[in-house]
């Protein structure tokens, strides 16, 4: 038979353990504490482009931000369904009191950079709206939106008369 030009799948080796199987705890919270020590480095790597006002750099970061999350967060279901979860208490506590600890200091971090992009966006609002009052000093076509935010309208910035 002829297979030239078509697709033919083909199987691949398969690993020693199944794609379901339930590794050991430990594990699972190993995983944990790398994927946090990850996502601490993109929270800095995000306070640094906003201190530098490098824009251009954070919508990488929030991408690679959520999808640390969303990994942490499945991690996190398979441990609270695991069946050793008891242990955790006990032969695990270090472990998890550590991994608390990183989470705090993520989420402290985090805070610290929305702030941040709140001042940044309140900075360049002040600073628009100072431009936009130096352009129309003549006009007065000054408005405000309901968020207080100044806008020109109207008709033409200039009154120019033959």
């Amino acid at each position: 038979m002829n297979n030239a030009g078509k697709f033919v799948f083909r199987p691949t080796a398969q690993s020693s353990r199944p794609v379901n199987a339930i590794r050991p705890i430990k594990e699972y919270l190993d995983e944990q504490s790398l994927i946090l020590d990850r996502l601490e480095k993109v929270i800095s790597s995000e306070y640094q482009a906003l201190k530098g006002k490098n824009m251009d750099d954070l919508k990488t970061y929030s991408e690679l931000k959520s999808d640390l999350m969303l990994k942490l967060q499945s991690n996190d279901q398979r441990i609270k369904l695991h069946p050793e979860v008891d242990k955790l208490k006990t032969e695990y506590l270090t472990d998890t009191t550590i991994i608390k600890n990183k989470l705090l200091k993520c989420k402290f971090r985090n805070e610290v950079n929305g702030k941040l992009i709140v001042f940044n966006m309140q900075s360049n609002n002040r600073l628009n709206a100072a431009l936009m009052n130096a352009r129309d000093a003549r006009t007065r076509n000054m408005t405000y939106s309901g968020k207080g935010y100044a806008s020109a309208r109207g008709p033409s910035r200039l009154s120019v008369q033959a």
